[in-house]
């Protein structure tokens, strides 16, 4: 199970690459001041997040709380979709990777939980001991 979870965080945490870039690529394009900085900076920020969860997932015993934060930021970001939702039009390609996004993170938090057995309100604050 742990060798499973570790695969799917792995791969998962890849495809933040292409996603940043392109967010970044965007911005570029755009040519407006506020997209080039909230989308870039959004972008690299994807981008260092699949980076730390690659690093994370090499020893996921003592860095899962990276991992349950990962998810716990995710869930967040459907919070938010869900609510945009409520206020205006949200596109269609925006709900679907939410709904990606709410299956990785319920992966993440509860896969980090299981796969440590550390509970939920010591993950959260760091603590694996």
């Amino acid at each position: 199970m742990k060798n499973i979870f570790k695969k799917f965080v792995l791969i998962t945490s890849i495809l933040n690459f292409p996603i940043g870039i392109g967010m970044i690529i965007q911005a570029i394009t755009t040519k407006t001041g506020e997209a080039l900085i909230t989308n870039s900076i959004a972008g690299a920020f994807i981008i260092f997040a699949g980076a730390s969860l690659i690093w994370a997932v090499q020893e996921v015993n003592t860095r899962s709380s990276i991992i349950l934060w990962n998810g716990l930021v995710r869930l967040f970001n459907v919070f938010l979709v869900t609510y945009a939702t409520t206020v205006g039009e949200v596109p269609q390609a925006m709900i679907i990777t939410t709904g990606m996004d709410l299956l990785l993170a319920i992966v993440f938090i509860f896969g980090s939980i299981k796969i440590t057995g550390i509970p939920f309100s010591k993950l959260v604050i760091g603590k694996i001991k």
